[in-house]
């Protein structure tokens, strides 16, 4: 009998330990999923379900941590198995359910359990209605999915943390991005169990991406720093830092060095969040997310515009069409100037957010189109860049079977998909065209299939325009300003500083035109180019070497963007942008005195082609009179047919090049 009590009181005992072990386990379960812990939240409530196996209250834990941490197999089985065992275990079981079957791309079932979750909390049906709206557009593009392969970075690239925001060198041959990875500058940990974040760059090397690099301590410091974007230019990161309430920085690089971030204006930056920014090629409109009051709801993207003076004139709201009652982030002007990429979790999509793009018509954006399937999905889909030959895409998603957390993805724009052979049922529920077709039999079938193809999406492809300046006697490297001008309109299209290490420079072409590039720098005679871009449909890149000579008496420089009608000393309109340059070279050097020499080819009069020189530098000369340069620093020459630069053998390469106005420099003023 006293055996008996005493294996009694061991069950007892051990009952009671179990029961204390569970409690103990459950809480700290609990505690950890309420901080969004969910890797040490899945652990507890596993070491919970070891002392009682089957608890309602711990598998619902579990399915929820699971479902939370994007692990929706685990999460689909164990919130299945609770809602049988106890479906009023919870007033949401219902809705994880259906997020769960969303998750897992059945979209019937997903319906199936909103609907039991809107018929159960009639308050909120409105919630119910809106996850089977989104279902149904989800189905819709699943099941027409877009001719593009998206591919992991990999591990190289991409951690067991969250790796994201990418942002893309124009010529898409570097990529920064931002990580919470273990390495963190100031080792910092969230309660998450991730590192505070920082900021990488990677090269592409013979088709690879590199082993990313942290940027060094004046761009990442002790706590968060993420990176916003990158000017389509290379020359200025722009930052989100949790400084106040959360605003954007930007960093130039100077001599091979990021400088220390500084904020933007104020008319950008406010006491309210700032997350997200993307500049136009030409520097003069900025995109931005903030969710300041006067919005549609959550964050919404602005766009402010410099003015004359150079100053950031009114932040602008996108209005309705772009923005919604939830949130649109991540905006990418592309370097057309005309196509704006988001992300929205307001707009038809897939779930969470997804990625849409804009075309700019006018003033006005025009709908929002979403990128449909792989590129979306039913989890969030965020920070999408695109390259500017519109080939090549980065993203960040929070999809299984990545390295981690959120990863960096990229896509391949223009992939090739194969129609893989399939059974003859298939075939002949597609759109398809069979003709003359002789079937000896099923065997033999040899069906030619014709996939109606989609409208044609017009591109508006960019040019990379970059080089080198160096100085033409030396050969080493100048730092000069490089501005691009459209001749037709006389707009600044893009402006860069070229490197004063290396020399090197990038610009955007959005588009075909007229352009002259000057090159200038304080004691250098500027460098003058023309080109002409036809619309191309394909991305290129003009590589070219800039020499600038220095200021010194007897330097020339063909003026390569002063343009005159046939046997007319009128200039055209094409030739104020140089015409500005020339102005503010002697603005800036107020003791230079220069000439300006006409000179024609040989076709014609000898004598007219004289006089037509002389009259063709004259008209420069007198612009710049009219417009505040002193008489006496300018003289005009007409040197007609007697100073050719190549044979007038010919047209092309002979007497276009010989027919040409040039700058001189005389010395130096006696008058200013």
């Amino acid at each position: 009998m006293l055996r008996v009590k005493f294996l009694l009181l061991i069950i007892i005992c051990s009952s009671a330990l179990h029961a204390q072990n569970f409690r103990k386990s459950l809480k700290r379960a609990d505690h950890y999923l309420n901080i969004n812990n969910y890797s040490k939240a899945i652990r507890y409530y596993k070491e919970a379900l070891k002392y009682k196996p089957g608890n309602a209250e711990a598998t619902y834990g579990l399915g929820l941590s699971y479902l939370f941490d994007f692990k929706n197999d685990e999460a689909l089985k164990e919130l299945t198995l609770v809602w049988q065992l106890n479906p009023d275990i919870g007033n949401n079981i219902e809705y994880y359910l259906g997020l769960a079957h969303q998750y897992d791309y059945n979209f019937e079932e997903a319906i199936k359990y909103y609907r039991l979750f809107g018929e159960k909390k009639n308050r909120n049906r409105y919630e119910a209605d809106l996850q089977i709206e989104e279902c149904l557009i989800a189905d819709s593009l699943y099941k027409n999915p877009r001719s593009v392969v998206v591919e992991n970075l990999g591990q190289l690239v991409n951690s067991r943390y969250h790796d994201y925001t990418p942002a893309l060198m124009a010529d898409g041959k570097t990529l920064y991005f931002t990580s919470n990875r273990a390495g963190s500058t100031g080792g910092l940990k969230l309660d998450d169990g991730t590192f505070y974040e920082d900021i990488y760059s990677s090269t592409l090397q013979n088709g690879q991406w590199s082993k990313p690099q942290k940027l060094d301590r004046n761009i990442n410091g002790n706590y968060h720093d993420a990176i916003a974007s990158v000017s389509p230019d290379g020359k200025t990161l722009f930052v989100y830092s949790e400084e106040g309430n959360g605003d954007i920085y930007f960093s130039n690089l100077q001599d091979s060095t990021w400088t220390y971030p500084q904020p933007l204006s104020n008319k950008i930056n406010s006491i309210f969040w700032e997350t997200s920014v993307s500049i136009t090629a030409d520097g003069q409109t900025l995109y931005f997310t903030s969710d300041r009051p006067g919005g549609y709801g959550g964050l919404d993207i602005y766009k402010i515009t410099k003015g004359e003076d150079g100053e950031w004139g009114t932040a602008q709201n996108l209005g309705p069409t772009v923005n919604t009652g939830a949130s649109e982030d991540a905006p990418m002007i592309h370097p057309d100037g005309h196509t704006l990429y988001f992300s929205s979790s307001g707009h038809d999509g897939m779930g969470g957010y997804d990625i849409y793009y804009s075309k700019l018509e006018g003033d006005e954006f025009q709908a929002p189109v979403n990128l449909g399937y792989p590129i979306n999905t039913v989890y969030d889909d965020n920070y999408f860049v695109i390259s500017g030959d519109l080939k090549h895409a980065y993203y960040a998603s929070r999809k299984p079977g990545g390295s981690g957390m959120v990863d960096i993805y990229h896509v391949d724009m223009e992939a090739k998909i194969e129609v893989e052979e399939t059974i003859q049922a298939e075939v002949e529920a597609l759109p398809v065209l069979v003709e003359n077709t002789e079937i000896a039999s099923e065997d033999d079938i040899e069906v030619e299939v014709e996939l109606p193809e989609p409208e044609p999406e017009a591109k508006a492809v960019v040019t990379v325009f970059k080089g080198k300046v160096l100085d033409a006697k030396t050969g080493l490297p100048v730092g000069a300003e490089v501005k691009m001008v459209d001749n037709k309109n006389n707009s600044v299209t893009a402006q860069a500083f070229a490197d004063p290490q290396t020399g090197e420079f990038e610009l955007i072409v959005p588009q075909g035109g007229n352009y002259g590039v000057s090159t200038s720098k304080r004691g250098y005679l500027f460098n003058s180019i023309n080109f002409r871009l036809p619309e191309f449909s394909e991305y290129q890149e003009i590589d070219v070497s800039v020499l600038l000579d220095r200021a010194e008496v007897g330097t020339k420089m063909v003026l390569k963007n002063i343009f005159f009608d046939i046997g007319s000393s009128a200039l055209r309109t094409e030739s104020l942008g140089e015409l500005e340059v020339i102005k503010d070279l002697l603005m800036n050097s107020p003791d230079l005195r220069v000439q300006i020499n006409g000179h024609t080819d040989n076709v014609g009069n000898s004598v007219y082609n004289k006089l037509l020189s002389k009259k063709r530098a004259q008209s420069v000369v007198d612009y710049l009179i009219a417009n505040g340069i002193n008489t006496e620093r300018l003289e005009a020459k007409g040197f007609g047919e007697e100073q050719p630069l190549v044979s007038n053998d010919d047209e092309i390469g002979g007497r276009e090049i010989n027919r040409r106005t040039e700058i001189e420099i005389l010395g130096e003023s006696q008058n200013g």
